[in-house]
């Protein structure tokens, strides 16, 4: 007789061993031998049909039917459209209805906030996704909160009792949306900054909050007001209207429409802060959706990040007025001591 899903959780505890309630019962096990060390550092699962069990954190990798970790995909478990159907269906407490929204988006949100990408055969009409209907991959990317983090940061990107107009940029899996949520929370929170700041967070895709039904699964803070799901440019717009926030954030800015609506926040003398895909300044200046952001000095400071020391390695900060860098000595954020 298989667990309730409570019994596996009291078990296994918080994150990241949180989602193996929603593992096919084959994949479960396999995941329970896993040693702690790739626990630790696990940022991705991901389930391909017919495909070996790949698994990335430090470095990529693949599990055996025993639990074993191994360089050669020859010796990987073969995930099976059975894994993947009833995987789904853990997800969806076994309703595919209750996923119909999140089956046209492409990913799904589950508690404590872990994210799992969708791809497969689609269906479309006129033109426009409806929804992947015979889903044959999934990737599972692990929530992790890193609370403190950004403590170091906060002198280089607050000061006169204002957050300083903010971009921070990475490559993908880099740590930017990680160190994003711990600046909204430390602000939200007023963390040695002397009083809370009202925070209106914009989690176009619930990466930032990992909101759950609407209720953040990851830490924020106690001053923000979150819209998830909702679009960018119509986010922006109700906060402004409605909710009197001091800074606005958001995830993954870069098409050439979304000046628009920074201009917007600007104008409206509330603070800025989000994140982009780039490399360097001189990838944000070539970046069309970017440049003018840049070339106009709408951001104040630029935190670029990397993976050169692991996820997480600051690269520099940057004036975005002068273009002067501030700080250069490349060091891996971490969590801040008591």
């Amino acid at each position: 007789m298989e667990e309730e899903g409570d019994e596996i959780q009291e078990r296994y505890g918080k994150r990241p061993r949180e989602i193996l309630p929603f593992l096919a019962p084959r994949l479960r096990r396999i995941f329970e031998k896993l040693t702690e060390d790739w626990w630790a550092n696990l940022e991705e699962i991901r389930l391909r049909a017919g495909k070996p069990l790949q698994i990335s954190g430090s470095t990529l990798a693949f599990l055996t039917s025993d639990g074993a970790v191994s360089v050669d995909p020859k010796a990987g478990y073969v995930v099976t459209e059975d894994d993947i159907y009833r995987t789904i269906q853990l997800i969806g407490g076994n309703s595919l209805y209750t996923l119909e929204a999140e089956l046209k988006e492409g990913f799904i949100t589950i508690p404590g906030g872990h994210r799992i990408g969708l791809s497969g055969e689609c269906l479309s009409a006129d033109g426009r996704l409806v929804r992947v209907q015979k889903i044959t991959s999934l990737n599972i990317r692990l929530a992790k909160e890193l609370i403190g983090i950004a403590h170091n940061l906060m002198p280089y990107l607050y000061t006169k009792d204002r957050l300083l107009r903010t971009l921070i940029l990475s490559p993908p899996q880099a740590g930017k949306t990680t160190l994003l949520r711990d600046i909204i929370r430390t602000l939200s929170n007023g963390e040695g900054i002397g009083r809370p700041i009202k925070v209106g967070l914009v989690d176009e895709r619930n990466e930032i909050s990992g909101a759950f039904h609407g209720i953040p699964q990851l830490d924020i803070g106690v001053s923000t007001d979150l819209l998830c799901g909702c679009p960018k440019k119509d986010g922006v717009f109700l906060l402004l209207r409605s909710m009197g926030p001091q800074v606005i954030a958001m995830d993954e800015i870069g098409r050439p429409g979304d000046i628009e609506f920074v201009e917007e926040i600007l104008n409206s003398g509330v603070g800025f802060i989000s994140t982009a895909h780039a490399w360097s300044t001189q990838d944000l200046a070539v970046r069309p959706g970017l440049r003018r952001i840049w070339r106009r000095a709408l951001v104040e400071r630029v935190v670029i990040l990397s993976r050169r020391l692991g996820s997480g390695t600051l690269e520099g900060i940057w004036d975005g007025q002068s273009k002067e860098p501030l700080c250069t000595e490349a060091f891996r954020l971490e969590v801040k001591a008591e």
